[in-house]
């Protein structure tokens, strides 16, 4: 080993970094980069790097790995936490919905709800908890036609008309073909 340069420190920053050879030396003030390329290859640094990133990286993945697990099961506790209060909650306001009292109007004592619960109310309450579970908060319902028109063809107003009455069953069928009129069909529109 040479005296004037201190191997070991070279291989282990060599290992743990992402510098060339050549970069080492220049760092360490090695005007001759081939006495520490001859070390390198003799220990064979380039195998223990590979080593040492493949370790680090598996470290990091672990480490990952063990902060996602634990966000995901703080994530469940919180959740948990969050129904057990709603629930804890709803059955409150299930037992305030049955219970009144006595109020004062026009000069005598009536009982009324303490709870008034809307029918607004029910369906927002109805929303959250499908939120919450995972379901889609709203459902919507799209009705169409599917009609396409040439441009070729003239279009006008009675024939709309007449598939707008055919579709809602305004026009009786007297016969076995559809109510809906074609354009340019033989058959009367």
């Amino acid at each position: 080993m040479n005296a004037k340069n201190d191997y070991v420190l070279l291989e282990r920053e060599y290992i743990t970094g992402d510098m060339s050879l050549r970069e080492l030396s220049r760092r360490h003030g090695i005007t001759n980069h081939s006495l520490i390329t001859v070390q390198a290859r003799k220990r064979e640094w380039a195998r223990k790097r590979g080593e040492y990133q493949v370790g680090s990286s598996n470290k990091a993945i672990i480490y990952m790995a063990d902060q996602e697990g634990a966000r995901r099961a703080r994530e469940a506790r919180v959740r948990d936490n969050a129904i057990d209060a709603i629930d804890e909650a709803i059955t409150k306001m299930r037992s305030d919905m049955t219970k009144t009292r006595m109020v004062m109007r026009n000069g005598e004592y009536v009982e009324e709800p303490m709870v008034v619960i809307r029918p607004q109310d029910l369906a927002i309450l109805i929303d959250r908890l499908n939120v919450l579970f995972g379901r889609p908060s709203s459902i919507n319902e799209d009705r169409n036609l599917g009609v396409s028109f040439s441009a070729s063809g003239a279009v006008g107003p009675e024939l709309l008309r007449s598939i707008v009455e055919a579709t809602r069953g305004i026009v009786p069928e007297s016969s076995g073909r559809s109510p809906i009129p074609r354009i340019g069909d033989p058959r009367e529109n």
